[in-house]
């Protein structure tokens, strides 16, 4: 089985959101590293994924319409 590589733009970002994922969901710790950054933020709390989202769009690591899925832009 091939693993997949994730590109990382930031990874202090990246290595939160791991974290967060992580501490709510224990189960996906062994696959946290190999997660697109869209697919972490669905795992997130709902509590954390509007701000981890605008992070993620500042950081061109999700586009408009993904983040139009977590926040109510107007």
């Amino acid at each position: 089985m091939k693993k997949r590589k994730i590109k990382v733009e930031n990874p202090s970002l990246r290595r939160e959101l791991e974290l967060f994922v992580t501490s709510t969901n224990f189960l996906l710790k062994k696959v946290v590293k190999t997660m697109p950054p869209i697919i972490l933020l669905r795992n997130a709390h709902p509590s954390y994924r509007g701000n981890f989202a605008k992070e993620l769009k500042n950081a061109g690591l999700i586009n408009e319409n993904e983040l139009k899925k977590f926040i109510k832009i107007s």
